[in-house]
């Protein structure tokens, strides 16, 4: 870990998706901000690898599997986004693993930009997103300086984030 998690309401929790309201159905949402290295042992002043923005919702008893269902229908009914005049994300469901009763994983990719211009590069982002009955949570990996998420790490942060949810639960 690079920094202590820094708490901050308002935050997005996922993209945009072309304007879907999937907020609706939440009664309420914490997020906090991680920024992490892939080894203990960095030296002092190294680049992070990446970011996480990490929230959980807790939603009205049975649904947040419509949730889920609005999640997935958002994603398939947004699949290129403009961010910014000239630049536009596209979004794509991939299979969401064996997490919690139901997970989802959505892979965006963004073009890369060197001084104020398109680059040759894209960058991939990937946002698991696990529900355990009527808990989400939400893991967007942000990446750092032109790095794309790697899936191994976004796994292992996702069986961790699952845990806490089970054992914040029992």
């Amino acid at each position: 870990m690079a920094a202590p998690p820094a708490f901050r309401p308002g935050d997005e929790v996922l993209p945009d998706f072309c304007g879907a309201d999937l907020d609706a159905r939440v009664v309420q949402t914490r997020s906090r901000v991680l920024t992490y290295h892939l080894t203990p042992d960095f030296p002092e002043g190294a680049a992070p690898y990446g970011v996480y923005r990490n929230s959980i919702s807790i939603h009205r008893p049975g649904r947040a599997d419509d949730w889920m269902a609005d999640l997935r229908r958002a994603v398939r009914d947004c699949p290129e986004q403009e961010v910014a005049p000239g630049r536009s994300n596209r979004h794509r469901l991939l299979a969401g693993g064996d997490f919690g009763d139901e997970a989802v994983l959505v892979e965006v990719r963004e073009p890369a930009w060197e001084e104020g211009g398109p680059a040759e590069a894209e960058y991939r982002r990937l946002i698991r997103v696990i529900r355990i009955g009527d808990v989400v949570t939400v893991l967007w990996e942000m990446g750092w300086e032109g790095m794309s998420s790697d899936r191994r790490q976004v796994d292992d942060y996702s069986r961790r984030a699952e845990q806490a949810i089970v054992n914040w639960l029992d």
